[in-house]
């Protein structure tokens, strides 16, 4: 039970600070985090797109940088073959920062 509150928490903060990066792009649908094996699992629907694109996380590190906290992604892949070299080019390895909110959350339960 613990783990599903955790996964749920940190799901809501990833999910807010990926929708704010991708804004311009389209807006992500679901968000499947598995906080155990450190994987996500997400669709985001692109502007302009007829079926929503299937991202898959196969780890990530939550990490903390003058008292703000991130996200790093590692081992992207999509279900479309050119995005994974954009994924590959521009998400691998990169912080994303999780909104104040759901950092202090993360605080209590992490």
């Amino acid at each position: 039970m613990f783990k599903k509150i955790k996964d749920s928490a940190l799901s809501k903060g990833v999910q807010i600070a990926i929708n704010s990066q991708i804004k311009e792009y389209g807006k992500m649908l679901k968000l499947k985090l598995d906080s155990k094996h450190k994987k996500i699992e997400m669709e985001v629907m692109l502007d302009g797109e007829h079926e929503p694109l299937a991202v898959e996380v196969q780890n990530y590190e939550l990490t903390q940088e003058g008292g703000k906290h991130f996200i790093k992604v590692h081992g992207v892949t999509t279900s479309r073959k050119w995005i994974n070299v954009v994924a590959g080019n521009y998400l691998e390895g990169k912080a994303f920062e999780i909104p104040a909110e759901y950092a202090k959350m993360l605080k209590v339960i992490v």
